[in-house]
C-alpha cells in the first residue's frame, strides 16, 4: 500500500513510569522561584507532588479546578492570580485541569483574559513560562496535546484553542498518581483512551505514525480498563496510562471521528463527563462507519481490526452482535445512557445537524449524513 505524505510533532519531552513523578524537582527549569500549581478539587491525587514542590522549598500559589474548563473560569483564575509573577506552571490533575493550565499559560503570558476571539488565533510557543504536566487520571492525551476545550463564552459550545503555545514542555505520566481516581472517574476518563485509541486509528487522517502507535494500544488499553475497574491492578494502570499517551499524541497527529464530533456538541449543552459520552456512542457510530454505502474495503478492515480488539476482551453476549459483549460490561459497570444527562429525543435531529459541521466529525473514516448521527444519537439515548 503507497504511503500518502504527513507530518508529525510533539514537542513535549516525555517521563513515563511508576514513580516517574519523583523527577519533578530535577526537571524544573534552572532559575524558577515563582510556580503556578494547578490541581483537581481532591488533595490527594496532587498530594505526592505538593510534598516535592514543598520540600524543595516552593511556596506555589495554587489554582484549584472545580469542573471542566470554560473562557469565563480560566479568567476567574487568571484574575486570581493578581501580579503574582509566574515563572513556571505546574498542572497535576485530570484532563480538565490540564487544558485549565494551558490555558492559563496563553492568559498569563499575553497579560490580558482570554475572549472568543482566541479561538480563532494560533497560539504560538510561550517561549517564557514552561508548562509541566502530571496528569492523574489515565485517560485524554492532554499532556501531549497542543489543544485545550474550553466553554466558550457567548455561546454553548465547547471549543478548542489551538497552537504550540498549549503545548506541555515537560509531561511525567505516573501511573501512581492515578490510581487514586475514584472508579467512576477512573471509567470515563479510560473510555476516553479506548475510543481516542479506536478513533485515531480509523480517522481518514490516520498515517502510519498514527496507526503505529494506536493499533497496539487498542486492545491494550481495553484489557487494562477491563482489569483496573474490576481489579485495580497495577500493571493494568501502567498500560491504560500508556493508552491514554499514546492516544494523545495518535490523535494530535491524525484527528479523531464521529464519536467525539457528537460529544464536543451533547458535552457542551448537558453536564455529561466527557468520557461517559464517549463510551456511550462508541458502539453506535462503529456500527453506523461500517452501515454507511462509504464504507470501503479498507475501511472496513480498519474498523474489523478494532471490533475484533474489543471483543477479544469483551466475549459478545449476543451471537449476532460482536460488540454486545461490550456493551453488557459498561451497562454492568453502571455508565449512564444518554437520557440520563437529559437529552431527549425531540432534540436529537438538532444535535444531529451541529455534530456534522463538528471538527471531529470531518475527520470520521467515512461522512455519517444528519440522519445517520441522529440514529447513532436514538441507540445511545
Amino acid at each position: 500500500m503507497p504511503i500518502n505524505p504527513f507530518s508529525i510533532t510533539c514537542k513535549t519531552d516525555v517521563h513515563f513510569g511508576a514513580g516517574t513523578h519523583r523527577k519533578l524537582i530535577d526537571l524544573l527549569p534552572q532559575g524558577v522561584q515563582s510556580i503556578l500549581l494547578v490541581k483537581g478539587v481532591s488533595n490527594g491525587p496532587s498530594a505526592p507532588v505538593r510534598l516535592l514542590l514543598s520540600g524543595a522549598g516552593f511556596h506555589c500559589a495554587t489554582v484549584v479546578c472545580a469542573s471542566e474548563p470554560s473562557v469565563r473560569s480560566v479568567n476567574e483564575a487568571w484574575r486570581a492570580i493578581g501580579k503574582i509573577p509566574v515563572d513556571c506552571i505546574v498542572v497535576c490533575g485530570g484532563g480538565s485541569a490540564i487544558d485549565t493550565g494551558k490555558a492559563l499559560r496563553i492568559a498569563v503570558q499575553k497579560g490580558a483574559p482570554l475572549t472568543d476571539d482566541d479561538f480563532a488565533v494560533n497560539h504560538v510557543a510561550c517561549v517564557d513560562i514552561p508548562l509541566i504536566v502530571l496528569p492523574t487520571t489515565a485517560g485524554t492525551g492532554s499532556e501531549v496535546t497542543p489543544n485545550a476545550v474550553l466553554g466558550a463564552a457567548t455561546r454553548d459550545a465547547k471549543i478548542s484553542l489551538r497552537g504550540q503555545g498549549l503545548q506541555p514542555s515537560i509531561a511525567i505520566v505516573d501511573p501512581d498518581l492515578m490510581r487514586a481516581a475514584p472508579k467512576a472517574v477512573a471509567l470515563y476518563a479510560g473510555l476516553d483512551a479506548v475510543v481516542q485509541n479506536i478513533e485515531a486509528h480509523i480517522s481518514a487522517f490516520a498515517n502510519p505514525f498514527t496507526r503505529a502507535l494506536s493499533g497496539p494500544a487498542v486492545s491494550s488499553t481495553l484489557g487494562a480498563l477491563r482489569d483496573v475497574i474490576e481489579r485495580d491492578d497495577p500493571d493494568a494502570w501502567t498500560q491504560l496510562a500508556w493508552g491514554s499517551l499514546s492516544s494523545g499524541i495518535a490523535l494530535a497527529n491524525g484527528g479523531l471521528g464521529a464519536v467525539h464530533g457528537l460529544a464536543s456538541i451533547l458535552g457542551a449543552a448537558y453536564p455529561a463527563p466527557h468520557g461517559a459520552l464517549c463510551g456511550r456512542l462508541l458502539t453506535p457510530v462503529l456500527k453506523a462507519n461500517l452501515a454507511s454505502e462509504l464504507c470501503t474495503e479498507d475501511i472496513r478492515c480498519d474498523i474489523m481490526m478494532c471490533q475484533q480488539a474489543i471483543l477479544d476482551v469483551f466475549a459478545p453476549t449476543d451471537p449476532l452482535d460482536p460488540l454486545s459483549g461490550f456493551e453488557s460490561w459498561l451497562t454492568t459497570q453502571n455508565l449512564p445512557r444518554l437520557a440520563h444527562w437529559g437529552i431527549q429525543s425531540d432534540q436529537i435531529d438538532a444535535l444531529a445537524e451541529a455534530a456534522l459541521s463538528a471538527s471531529s466529525s470531518l475527520k470520521n473514516p467515512v461522512k455519517l449524513e444528519t440522519i445517520e448521527l441522529a440514529q447513532v444519537l436514538r441507540d445511545a439515548l
